[in-house]
């Protein structure tokens, strides 16, 4: 029974479909009318939501949708050439034919898998091998597996850091905009008081003057 590789790769189809959104919508759903219909029926294309099309992915592809789970990862490979060169070069080293080989020693896997997680980072390593079914031992896609989810952790904090150090940036910058607008606000209220100001001083000057003048 074949390995729906998707089920391993569960917790990053979001961020695998993410990557390919934009091939998703121009290449698959304006293509394949028949799945387009079978799951949207005749909603304009540009009336659905990221997340409505995703969820429907996800649930093809967990179901073992085989032509979709083919055509998803031809597409994210073709989106990360550089690791497939690198994986492509690795394999190669070990059969020319790399389609063919078996099984991968543990010795042999360490020595492709700590350099790809160098270059490429964990979760990138993790789902090419588990897409691309990279003969590697049940205990290297284990630290695969477990290094990837550590690195996703690590780079959510960062991102919620992200947006927070961003929402404090909007905010200081919203807050020095209704500052620069108060200022401008109260300058040309006291400019206006200042105009009345002399205003005043001249035409109480002048009935100073004109009272004097009958007093002489």
């Amino acid at each position: 029974m074949e390995t729906n590789s998707f089920t391993y790769v569960r917790p990053w189809i979001e961020k695998i479909l993410l990557s390919i959104r934009k091939d998703i919508k121009t290449d698959h759903l304006a293509v394949d009318k028949s799945f387009f219909k079978t799951h949207f029926g005749s909603r304009p294309m540009n009336k659905l939501t990221q997340e409505e099309i995703f969820a429907v992915y996800e649930k093809e592809l967990l179901a073992g949708n085989a032509e979709l789970r083919e055509w998803v990862i031809n597409r994210w490979v073709f989106k990360h050439g550089d690791i497939y060169r690198f994986f492509a070069d690795r394999l190669s080293a070990i059969n020319p034919n790399f389609q063919e080989i078996q099984t991968i020693e543990d010795a042999q896997a360490e020595k492709i898998i700590s350099p790809a997680i160098d270059s490429f980072g964990a979760t990138s390593t993790y789902l090419f091998s588990r897409l691309n079914g990279v003969v590697f031992s049940p205990q290297i896609f284990e630290r695969l597996n477990q290094a990837a989810m550590k690195e996703t952790e690590k780079n959510k904090v960062s991102d919620e850091q992200k947006s927070l150090d961003e929402s404090i940036d909007q905010m200081k910058a919203r807050h020095q905009r209704e500052l620069s607008r108060l200022q401008e606000k109260y300058e040309d209220k006291l400019a206006g008081v200042q105009r009345k100001y002399s205003t005043d001083v001249e035409a109480l000057k002048k009935q100073i003057r004109s009272l004097q003048q009958r007093v002489r």
